[in-house]
């Protein structure tokens, strides 16, 4: 059981600490790891996995804890008088078997007094009396708080005078589930059963069912006491339920209270909803990058106009130089992109981070989800992919078709002409044969002009519709930039509506890590204990829980 504990709060706390450096765990709650008790019983004793019930007398400032063992005892281990009017020290009686090992750094050597026995009627329990809960010295205190989390079982001792301390109370109301508890009015001499009346009273107010009263007195020659029940009342519930049940308790209470924590975590998480995000997000997205879409288009062909071309007569155009067009890439998106659009995506971006704001996401994690999604990012991603689309489009200006039908035209501008010439010289030879050998008339001058007419027309016309039909490199910049627009639009919807995916998706790991961890705490809790922390019983044996 003390393994399982430890690997179920090591894995919270692993847990805790990751998602509280994800920034989905505030640093406030980890506070509340810090206050479970990590102290184990065992670790006290020399001899691992074999311990005795640990049962320690608990009250304060002159109230006869020490002479409750002492009479107990049969000895004084336990110093009192006048010397000492407070416990200053615990002090810790158990059997021989069950040697004290390295005490851990919170119960300081020097603070602890160890008294060894051979009574081995006694063998299964170690009587521990702690300092006065209510001491003016801090340090009293604190040792008694030490010590509490090894305690099984508590002996809340009181006396008439003192039997309503608040501090005491505090201390039964914070602890109430983590132990056994018994109840000694001491001095009984001086009381009456008003008072054990009013104490039983109180006890059930704050939750003990049943609650076990019994009167003591440890004056020398006193009257006739319970003083007997004391110890048989421990050593019936050992008998009744053996000593690893009873030793259960605070590990139960533990467990509960690790399920409380992890209980109290995934509901810090499921309070983020942020899967009801997803519509109210895409509208702002679509919203704002509409609008902004429309002056980037704007802008577009504003900065373009000056670079479309002229027609001449001549069909020849007119348009930027060659310097010109090479620094296209860089003059026109920045010319695009001004103070109004940076103006237009701040605002987006603060409508985003303001929609999970609302929603009480941390603003370290609202931050760290909009890194990379800034308007400086953005900008330089705009400027970056249209500088790239218009070098591209200088580069090879015009559509597939365009540039396929000027090749054409190129190719016909010499394959036309050197076919007419073909036909030309062909005709020329052969009248030229025909005039030598048979007489015939040789080809005259309408021949010559036709000819050179016909070899004229066959480069002229494939050379103006060249020429006409060439792709501008300034109008394919301006394509160019309109298609970077398009997809820069398309690529920032993308990004923004991923970057609300990527925190919904981590947020369910989160809590699927936890969701693990809180099954196997289910496995690993430990079966309730016969004896609880409320419980008390009748006046000669423990009862069950309540």
């Amino acid at each position: 059981m003390k393994g399982r504990y430890e690997q179920d709060l090591l894995a919270l706390e692993s847990w805790a600490q990751s998602s509280n450096q994800a920034g989905w765990l505030p640093q406030t709650e980890l506070a509340a790891l810090d206050r479970l008790e990590r102290q184990q019983a065992e670790a006290l004793f020399a001899q691992q996995g074999q311990r005795p019930l640990i049962v320690a007398f608990f009250g304060g400032t002159g109230v006869g804890k020490s002479s409750l063992l002492n009479r107990l005892a049969g000895l004084d281990i336990a110093r009192v008088g006048v010397e000492r009017p407070t416990s200053r020290e615990a002090t810790l009686y158990l059997h021989r078997d069950y040697r004290i090992g390295n005490l851990p750094e919170e119960l300081p050597v020097d603070e602890t007094r160890i008294e060894y026995h051979d009574d081995d009627s006694r063998r299964l329990i170690a009587w521990l009396d702690m300092p006065d809960i209510d001491s003016v010295v801090e340090q009293h205190r604190q040792l008694v708080e030490a010590w509490l989390p090894y305690v099984d079982w508590l002996i809340y001792v009181v006396s008439p005078e003192r039997y309503q301390d608040d501090l005491g109370w505090r201390f039964l109301q914070q602890r109430g589930n983590r132990h056994s508890w018994l109840f000694v009015i001491n001095h009984w001499d001086q009381g009456t059963e008003a008072q054990a009346d009013q104490l039983y009273e109180r006890l059930i107010t704050e939750g003990f069912s049943e609650p076990r009263i019994l009167r003591t007195c440890c004056l020398q020659d006193s009257q006739p006491d319970e003083f007997s029940r004391l110890e048989e009342t421990v050593n019936q519930a050992i008998r009744s339920y053996g000593l690893e049940l009873l030793q259960q308790l605070g590990m139960q209470a533990r467990h509960k209270e690790l399920n409380l924590l992890a209980a109290r975590y995934a509901a810090v998480l499921d309070s983020w909803r942020l899967e009801t995000l997803q519509a109210p997000w895409q509208n702002k997205l679509d919203q704002h990058l509409e609008g902004m879409g429309n002056e980037l288009s704007l802008n577009a062909d504003l900065v373009t106009q000056p670079l479309k071309g002229n027609q001449n007569p001549g069909f020849r155009k007119t348009g930027p130089s060659a310097e010109t067009l090479q620094q296209l890439p860089d003059q026109l998106p920045a010319n695009v992109w001004n103070r109004r659009i940076d103006i237009r995506m701040d605002t987006l971006i603060l409508d985003l981070q303001q929609l999970l704001q609302d929603r009480g996401i941390p603003v370290s994690l609202v931050e760290k989800a909009f890194d990379g999604f800034g308007v400086r990012a953005l900008r330089e991603r705009f400027l970056e992919q249209s500088g790239q689309s218009i070098a591209t489009a200088v580069a090879r200006p015009g559509t597939i078709l365009t540039r396929g039908l000027s090749r054409l035209l190129n190719w016909l501008t010499w394959l036309l002409p050197l076919l007419a010439s073909v036909w030309a010289i062909v005709h020329l030879v052969t009248g030229f044969y025909g005039g030598t050998r048979y007489g015939e008339a040789f080809l005259g001058i309408d021949f010559a002009v036709h000819a050179l007419l016909l070899i004229l027309l066959s480069w002229l016309i494939p050379w103006l519709l060249s020429r006409r039909l060439e792709p501008s490199p300034a109008a394919s910049a301006g394509r160019g930039l309109k298609r970077s627009i398009g997809r820069y639009l398309d690529d920032t919807r993308k990004e923004g509506g991923q970057l609300l995916q990527h925190m919904i998706q981590d947020l369910q790991d989160q809590q699927a890590g936890l969701a693990s961890i809180r099954d196997r705490m289910e496995k690993d809790a430990p079966v309730s204990a016969p004896l609880s922390g409320s419980g008390g019983g009748s006046q000669t044996e423990p009862m069950p829980p309540a």
